[in-house]
């Protein structure tokens, strides 16, 4: 009977042993297979441009258009974020199909997008296509009536970001300007932007404060792409009296982020090397009208931002860490700018560190500057020019400087001019290609 028991506590060990390592490698191989599997899902931060469903504008112009303007004389405002990011290209395909480049037309960061300032003389000399530089905002409106006349086409192609105050908007309004009612044909690549899934925010321009960073007649967030605007400038101002073409992206949804799109970034000026350098602009910009850099000549301009004076920038950040619904936060950062105000001199200050794309930008610029007023009551100061205050040849008025002196909130400020929001998104829906 001893020999029995001790047979059956064997056999009931084996059992237990083989169910025990059984549920062991079961176990083990599950943890497996989560972890390959998460292997295999790692966040994806922009859709990769070899599996892009979007054609770039400039691609159908180079295969459908070009071929159509063959022996023409042309005028071509571009710069590396167009063509303009591979002259030898333009050089072959323009030989090719023998079209004679006349004139360029110099933007506020020059042809290749790299000065930090205007050109201080009318017009240059390019020295990759060998062609005069007329820049455009140095240029009477006249002699640019007559330069578009000398041509058959006006070529304008490059990236925007949807902002009024980003003064490539403000150059293709000037050269509609100058060919209406001309010969000359306008033909636009539309470029799909960090802002298009925003409505028109913000207010107009008041002529008082009317300068080059607001001349095109839309909100300071325009809603509309640089093929858009035109079409809307056309219609709306000049009665469309532009011979326009519009060559738009192909394959893209409106709502679409522009990391869902699978387009490469490509720097349009010195301070928007990034995308999320030109995500950050759209509410960063209006800190150009206080005594703070915002990272000019840094390697994140538009994702630094402080002065000498910005002691303790960890209070700011506590202060802003209610807003945006952690879309973003701020850090603390020390960086030295080389360009624009304190420049050569560490300043500490904040890094903007964006985790969605869906924020409010009026909202945070709005707070941020408030927040900042209050913190350093005896530093913070509105940066002004010769007439205006800078913020308010931004914003279009002294309505937004004027409120946060007068200490309104964001709600009580914002009430003053959503009817003008909500009248200019109506405006201009017609509009919209996309």
């Amino acid at each position: 009977m001893k020999h029995e028991g001790h047979f059956s506590l064997k056999i009931c060990y084996i059992i237990e042993t083989y169910t025990y390592m059984t549920n062991y490698f079961f176990r083990f191989s599950l943890c497996f297979l989560v972890l390959a599997c998460q292997g295999n899902t790692v966040p994806q931060f922009r859709v990769h441009p070899s599996d892009s469903n979007v054609r770039l504008s400039q691609d159908i112009f180079y295969e459908k258009v070009l071929p159509t303007m063959a022996g023409k004389k042309l005028m071509l405002a571009t710069n590396p974020s167009g063509i303009g990011t591979n002259p030898k290209k333009i050089i072959s395909s323009f030989e090719k199909h023998k079209i004679r480049l006349e004139h360029l037309i110099g933007l506020e960061h020059g042809f290749l997008g790299l000065e930090e300032e205007f050109s201080q003389t009318p017009v240059t000399m390019d020295s990759t296509f060998n062609r005069p530089l007329y820049h455009i905002y140095r240029i009477k409106d006249s002699e640019l009536r007559e330069l578009v006349k000398e041509v058959d086409y006006v070529l304008f192609d490059v990236q925007d970001v949807g902002m009024r105050c980003y003064t490539y908007l403000s150059v293709l309004k000037r050269l509609m300007d100058a060919l209406k009612n001309t010969k000359t044909k306008l033909i636009v690549l539309d470029h799909i932007h960090v802002a298009m899934h925003l409505p028109p925010m913000g207010e107009k321009m008041n002529p008082k404060h009317l300068n080059f960073a607001g001349e095109f007649p839309s909100l300071l967030i325009t809603g509309m792409t640089t093929g858009e605007s035109a079409i809307f400038y056309n219609k709306e101002y000049l009665k469309e009296s532009v011979d326009l073409v519009v060559i738009p992206v192909e394959g893209y949804k409106r709502g679409m982020y522009f990391e869902d799109t699978g387009i490469p970034w490509t720097t349009p000026s010195p301070n928007l090397p990034m995308v999320d350098s030109a995500r950050n602009y759209l509410s960063l910009v209006l800190l150009e009208g206080v005594n703070v850099s915002v990272g000019r000549g840094t390697q994140a301009p538009f994702v630094y931002f402080g002065a000498p004076w910005m002691t303790n920038p960890e209070e700011l950040a506590s202060k802003l860490s209610t807003l945006g619904n952690k879309s973003y936060y701020f850090s603390t950062v020390y960086f030295k700018p080389t360009f624009g105000p304190h420049k050569g001199k560490i300043c500490s200050g904040l890094r903007m560190n964006l985790v969605r794309p869906d924020y409010d930008p009026m909202l945070l610029a709005y707070e941020l500057i408030r927040l900042m007023k209050e913190t350093y009551p005896n530093d913070f100061k509105w940066s002004k020019g010769s007439v205006n205050h800078w913020v308010d040849q931004l914003w279009g008025s002294d309505h937004f400087r004027t409120a946060i002196n007068e200490g309104k909130t964001y709600s009580e400020f914002h009430n003053t001019y959503l009817s003008e929001e909500t009248n200019e998104n109506k405006r201009i829906k017609p509009y919209l290609m996309y």
